[in-house]
């Protein structure tokens, strides 16, 4: 079996040890072979674990969870799994402070189960760990659930570096995968000056490629991210 050593006697009566070749290698380099598989595929990480007890220890490892990618696992299929086997291996993720994973389970304590205080920080984490796609869910819900002037200002700030993911959760809303929408914070949430001439005018606008104003283009993209819920 691999992962261990196996005797067999000779004439003579004398005992030989066979090592197990896998085992030529530290387990710190194994865990490192793991974390690409896992980055690049959970179909193999999977299969690498099932394969043998040296590839099953190290593919288990905490760096192995906390870089094993959720691309090819469609968002709205994480809302399925809270009470299937599945849900331990995400909480496992979650844990080794996986950017993907927590994404998923920040979209479904907001979006599904309600728990928007919940939601927004594990999002938050999300964020801070790398995943920019949870950037852009999270300014957008600061902005339009903002309870302090500071929260709405930091989710204009971090707008101009995620506004581009928008249509990574653009499906997901559209076809009511969710039960809770955001609150509509109504026209003008962002920009509050009373000399700029787009001001209050943002959900009338198509073409912003003119618009100056950031707080504006921030109340634009409340516009459009809301009007991907369709209840």
């Amino acid at each position: 079996m691999a992962g261990s050593s196996k005797t067999n006697r000779k004439e003579g009566n004398v005992r030989v040890e066979h090592e197990c070749p896998l085992n030529l290698l530290t387990r710190d380099i194994w865990v490192k072979i793991a974390t690409k598989v896992a980055s690049n595929s959970i179909h193999d990480l999977f299969n690498m674990q099932a394969s043998c007890k040296v590839f099953l220890d190290a593919a288990s490892s905490e760096a192995v969870y906390q870089h094993v990618t959720m691309r090819v696992i469609p968002l709205v299929s994480f809302l399925f799994y809270l009470d299937r086997p599945e849900r331990r291996f995400i909480d496992r993720c979650v844990e080794a402070g996986n950017a993907d994973a927590i994404l998923r389970q920040g979209l479904t304590e907001y979006f599904w189960i309600a728990g928007r205080g919940i939601g927004m920080e594990l999002l938050s984490r999300a964020w801070t760990e790398g995943c920019v796609e949870a950037g852009y869910l999270y300014a957008m819900l600061l902005l339009c659930d903002h309870g302090k002037e500071k929260e709405m200002q930091r989710g204009v700030e971090m707008l101009e570096s995620v506004r581009t993911f928008r249509d990574f959760f653009a499906d997901i809303f559209w076809e009511r995968w969710v039960n809770e929408r955001p609150s509509d914070p109504g026209d003008a949430v962002a920009c509050r000056s009373t000399t700029c001439t787009t001001r209050g005018n943002m959900a009338c606008v198509n073409d912003v490629s003119h618009v100056s104003c950031v707080h504006c283009l921030a109340d634009y993209e409340v516009r459009v991210f809301l009007g991907m819920f369709r209840f």
